[in-house]
């Protein structure tokens, strides 16, 4: 069978080509090995596929008919072994992912574990660092994409970043809290009560005390992680700037009240954020395709 095809690749080639010698010089042999194979083809055959003249050859007219179906089969081969291939690129290696606590627990959690139930063989690793080290991350090659929550004011001009979910900040406090329940609460007003909020170095931070103004004081009390941030709040320490997924249950168990505010923080989002001109593994395009919902998984 190997001879076979073996056979219709050198018969292509000097479709292709147009002459034998060009087709030799392609194939990466000699004039009288082309030849032979032609010889021998047509001879199997029993029909001539080429007229030879002084300035090469031209395909019969049944070796016209034989080239579509040869380029059709040839064509189905390529794309099956570059299908093997692919298999065989996610039946290992490793994916790199970056991930904040919020962008993790609301968004990535779910893909993460589909694109395990399908690809068990493929090693995933996770960095779990807020934004602003995640695209550090992404800049200097330590991961392959991240997912990150805007805004996205600098850094990014080298980045592909596709936004995929929405995300709002709410300021909740105790139900025992002086706020709670009251309406129309200005900047200000929450200016005269210790604010907690997340360290410097996290996009949610920057979000908040900018829309806050900077004639707000700074946060009483600052903390790591979103967790913290509830559980402050719930035992009544100060009001605690939170994206909202983060306290739902608790609002809805009345654990915590979310102050009417008279004007809101705009909403924000989650992006996909991956180089712009780097070439992405097999396996980063997969997950990819996963999150952005073009693939069957999603």
């Amino acid at each position: 069978m190997s001879d076979l095809v073996g056979k219709y690749r050198t018969f292509l080639a000097v479709a292709e080509a147009g002459s034998i010698s060009e087709a030799a010089r392609r194939l990466f042999v000699s004039q009288p090995a082309v030849s032979a194979e032609l010889a021998s083809l047509e001879a199997a055959l029993g029909v001539p596929l080429f007229a030879r003249s002084r300035r090469g050859v031209q395909l019969t007219e049944a070796g016209r008919v034989l080239v579509e179906y040869v380029r059709s089969a040839f064509s189905l081969l390529e794309a099956g072994e570059q299908k093997l291939r692919e298999l065989l690129g996610l039946a290992g290696g490793t994916l790199r992912i970056g991930a904040s606590d919020m962008t993790l627990r609301f968004y990535l959690l779910d893909y993460i574990r589909a694109f395990r139930e399908r690809y068990p063989a493929v090693r995933l690793t996770v960095t779990n660092a807020p934004t602003p080290r995640t695209l550090e991350a992404l800049r200097d090659g330590s991961i392959d994409f991240g997912v990150v929550s805007g805004p996205l004011l600098v850094g990014t001009e080298e980045l592909t970043l596709v936004p995929v979910r929405e995300v709002r900040d709410v300021f909740i406090v105790a139900p025992d809290h002086p706020l709670a329940g009251v309406r129309g609460i200005t900047r200000r007003d929450l200016a005269q009560y210790p604010m907690i909020m997340l360290e410097k170095n996290s996009t949610t931070r920057s979000y908040v005390a900018e829309w806050l103004g900077s004639e707000h004081p700074a946060p009483a009390i600052e903390l790591a992680t979103s967790d913290l941030l509830l559980e402050f709040a719930r035992r009544g320490i100060g009001i605690s700037s939170i994206v909202e997924d983060f306290a739902t249950e608790a609002l809805e168990k009345g654990e915590v009240v979310r102050l009417q505010l008279a004007e809101e923080p705009p909403p924000r989002h989650f992006y996909l954020a991956y180089p712009r001109r780097l070439p992405l593994s097999l396996a980063a395009r997969t997950m990819l395709d996963l999150l952005r919902g073009t693939t069957d998984e999603a």
